[in-house]
Protein backbone atom coordinates (compact mmCIF):
# COMPACT_ATOMS: atom_id res chain seq x y z
CA UNK A 1 0.00 0.00 0.00
CA UNK A 2 3.10 2.32 0.00
CA UNK A 3 2.96 5.02 -2.67
CA UNK A 4 6.00 7.54 -1.86
CA UNK A 5 8.81 6.85 0.39
CA UNK A 6 10.39 10.02 1.61
CA UNK A 7 14.25 9.80 2.40
CA UNK A 8 13.18 11.14 6.42
CA UNK A 9 11.47 7.75 7.46
CA UNK A 10 13.90 5.98 9.69
CA UNK A 11 13.87 2.31 8.36
CA UNK A 12 12.37 0.62 11.64
CA UNK A 13 9.56 3.12 10.65
CA UNK A 14 9.21 2.24 6.60
CA UNK A 15 9.51 -1.88 7.98
CA UNK A 16 6.21 -0.84 10.25
CA UNK A 17 4.44 1.31 7.89
CA UNK A 18 4.58 -1.99 5.62
CA UNK A 19 3.10 -4.36 7.48
CA UNK A 20 -0.33 -2.47 7.57
CA UNK A 21 -3.35 -2.51 6.09
CA UNK A 22 -5.99 -0.59 4.16
CA UNK A 23 -9.02 0.48 7.39
CA UNK A 24 -6.17 0.12 10.17
CA UNK A 25 -5.33 3.06 12.03
CA UNK A 26 -2.01 4.37 13.47
CA UNK A 27 -1.26 6.97 16.47
CA UNK A 28 1.61 9.47 16.37
CA UNK A 29 1.72 10.74 20.09
CA UNK A 30 4.84 12.54 21.86
CA UNK A 31 3.58 10.21 25.23
CA UNK A 32 5.50 7.19 26.02
CA UNK A 33 3.19 3.84 25.46
CA UNK A 34 4.15 1.21 27.17
CA UNK A 35 4.59 -2.38 26.41
CA UNK A 36 3.34 -2.03 22.41
CA UNK A 37 5.61 -4.22 20.73
CA UNK A 38 4.37 -2.44 17.59
CA UNK A 39 5.83 1.00 18.79
CA UNK A 40 8.31 2.64 17.02
CA UNK A 41 9.84 5.80 18.29
CA UNK A 42 11.61 8.31 15.71
CA UNK A 43 13.95 11.34 16.74
CA UNK A 44 12.37 13.45 13.97
CA UNK A 45 10.22 16.46 14.53
CA UNK A 46 6.35 15.66 14.58
CA UNK A 47 6.11 17.76 11.15
CA UNK A 48 8.87 15.89 9.67
CA UNK A 49 7.38 12.64 10.70
CA UNK A 50 3.52 13.19 9.81
CA UNK A 51 4.81 14.74 6.08
CA UNK A 52 6.74 11.71 5.73
CA UNK A 53 3.84 9.00 6.93
CA UNK A 54 1.15 10.95 4.90
CA UNK A 55 3.53 10.86 1.63
CA UNK A 56 3.65 6.89 2.16
CA UNK A 57 0.38 6.19 3.19
CA UNK A 58 -2.86 7.29 2.03
CA UNK A 59 -5.38 8.82 4.76
CA UNK A 60 -8.83 6.86 4.13
CA UNK A 61 -11.46 7.94 2.16
CA UNK A 62 -13.74 5.09 3.75
CA UNK A 63 -14.64 6.78 7.29
CA UNK A 64 -15.92 10.36 7.79
CA UNK A 65 -13.61 10.98 10.31
CA UNK A 66 -9.83 9.75 9.08
CA UNK A 67 -8.12 11.79 11.26
CA UNK A 68 -8.64 12.56 15.32
CA UNK A 69 -6.49 14.15 17.53
CA UNK A 70 -6.21 14.90 21.19
CA UNK A 71 -4.53 17.84 23.35
CA UNK A 72 -2.89 17.66 26.61
CA UNK A 73 -4.16 21.07 26.91
CA UNK A 74 -6.05 22.13 24.45
CA UNK A 75 -5.08 25.96 25.23
CA UNK A 76 -1.24 25.35 24.77
CA UNK A 77 -0.46 27.03 21.91
CA UNK A 78 2.24 24.74 20.55
CA UNK A 79 -0.65 21.83 21.09
CA UNK A 80 -2.70 23.73 18.95
CA UNK A 81 0.09 24.36 16.24
CA UNK A 82 0.38 20.60 16.15
CA UNK A 83 -3.21 20.25 15.49
CA UNK A 84 -3.48 22.22 12.30
CA UNK A 85 -0.05 21.39 11.41
CA UNK A 86 -1.39 17.81 11.36
CA UNK A 87 -4.30 18.70 9.80
CA UNK A 88 -2.81 21.10 6.88
CA UNK A 89 0.20 18.44 6.08
CA UNK A 90 -2.69 15.75 5.27
CA UNK A 91 -5.03 18.20 2.87
CA UNK A 92 -1.78 19.28 1.27
CA UNK A 93 -0.87 15.81 0.26
CA UNK A 94 -3.95 13.84 0.03
CA UNK A 95 -5.14 16.76 -1.72
CA UNK A 96 -8.50 16.90 -0.44
CA UNK A 97 -10.07 18.62 2.02
CA UNK A 98 -9.88 16.57 5.22
CA UNK A 99 -11.06 17.53 9.01
CA UNK A 100 -9.33 16.56 12.04
CA UNK A 101 -12.06 15.42 14.67
CA UNK A 102 -10.92 16.56 18.56
CA UNK A 103 -11.09 14.65 21.49
CA UNK A 104 -12.19 16.11 24.98
CA UNK A 105 -10.74 12.87 26.61
CA UNK A 106 -8.57 10.02 25.94
CA UNK A 107 -10.63 6.64 26.39
CA UNK A 108 -9.03 4.51 28.66
CA UNK A 109 -7.48 2.40 25.83
CA UNK A 110 -6.71 4.28 23.09
CA UNK A 111 -4.12 1.97 21.84
CA UNK A 112 -6.62 -1.05 21.70
CA UNK A 113 -7.28 -0.85 18.42
CA UNK A 114 -4.32 0.72 16.98
CA UNK A 115 -2.22 -1.44 14.68
CA UNK A 116 0.77 0.95 14.89
CA UNK A 117 2.12 3.60 17.40
CA UNK A 118 4.87 6.19 16.78
CA UNK A 119 6.15 8.08 19.38
CA UNK A 120 7.91 11.98 18.07
CA UNK A 121 9.53 13.98 20.45
CA UNK A 122 7.09 17.33 21.02
CA UNK A 123 6.88 20.18 23.44
CA UNK A 124 3.32 19.25 24.25
CA UNK A 125 1.24 16.41 25.11
CA UNK A 126 -0.65 15.45 21.39
CA UNK A 127 -1.73 11.93 20.49
CA UNK A 128 -3.01 11.74 16.81
CA UNK A 129 -5.02 8.82 15.39
CA UNK A 130 -4.94 8.43 11.62
CA UNK A 131 -6.92 5.55 9.80
CA UNK A 132 -5.00 5.05 6.21
CA UNK A 133 -6.03 3.16 3.61
CA UNK A 134 -7.67 3.50 -0.49
CA UNK A 135 -9.49 1.41 -2.17
CA UNK A 136 -12.18 -1.23 -1.06
CA UNK A 137 -12.21 -1.23 2.93
CA UNK A 138 -13.70 -1.46 5.87
CA UNK A 139 -12.16 0.66 8.54
CA UNK A 140 -11.28 -0.52 11.95
CA UNK A 141 -13.65 0.47 14.97
CA UNK A 142 -11.44 3.46 16.59
CA UNK A 143 -13.24 3.58 19.63
CA UNK A 144 -16.75 5.28 20.68
CA UNK A 145 -16.03 8.26 19.07
CA UNK A 146 -19.37 10.20 19.55
CA UNK A 147 -19.06 9.66 23.22
CA UNK A 148 -15.02 10.98 22.82
CA UNK A 149 -15.09 14.05 20.26
CA UNK A 150 -15.66 17.45 21.79
CA UNK A 151 -18.88 19.32 20.54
Amino acid sequence: MLRNISSTVPSRLLTRLTTLTSGQWIAITSRAVPNRADSVTVDSSLDETISAIFTALPVSDATDTPLVGWLGDPANDAGLDAFFTVQGLARDIERRPLEMGRLQDLPDDPWQNVAAVVTVPAATDVVFFVCIGHGEQVPVTLFDTRRHLAA
